[in-house]
């Protein structure tokens, strides 16, 4: 496996030509970019979560969109919601908008194996990016590697949970 930076990763995901299906199995996130737009969602500073730092996001979704790459997001998550995963569901529409198709697995329906499996994003079939945390727990990048045998475990769990995972206008909190 290759460590990527965040930047890295992003072009890593820009590279699909297809299909990029971001897996997300974790109920708390940290990163830098989104930090700001979270405490504010959860003191309850705003009703909307489309912080500045999502314009990037939306740019980088709408270019992907516009060239054909589908993009899929499944967020394994538990029941009841932490506020972080609230935050996620309330900005889901801002996704979906961008073009990102977004589904929804309570942990609970999940198989065992895939409620704790990693976060990554599948590029075309072919690599796979593990997400990666420092101990602070914060978001740094990933770990990506095109490993025919963990490319293939990637794509069988993404099988399995898109298959069972709600559509966002389907799923309620």
């Amino acid at each position: 496996m290759r460590q990527l930076g965040r930047d890295e990763l992003a072009a890593f995901v820009a590279s699909a030509k297809s299909r990029a299906f971001h897996l997300e199995t974790r109920d708390e996130y940290s990163s830098e970019s989104e930090d700001q737009a979270v405490q504010d969602f959860l003191a309850g500073k705003t009703t909307d979560p489309y912080g500045p730092w999502f314009h990037s996001w939306e740019n980088f979704v709408q270019n992907l969109t516009g060239r054909g790459v589908t993009m899929q997001r499944a967020r394994i998550i538990t029941v009841p919601h932490t506020r972080y995963i609230d935050y996620e569901h309330a900005l889901a529409p801002y996704n979906i908008a961008a073009g990102e198709d977004v589904r929804w697995l309570p942990r609970d329906q999940a198989d065992p194996d895939d409620s704790i499996a990693d976060d990554y994003w599948l590029v075309d079939d072919h690599a796979v990016a593990y997400s990666l945390f420092d101990s602070g727990d914060w978001f740094i990048g990933g770990a990506v590697t095109s490993d025919p045998a963990i490319v293939g475990s990637a794509r069988a769990i993404r099988d399995r949970v898109w298959a069972r995972a709600v559509p966002h206008d389907q799923y309620r909190t």
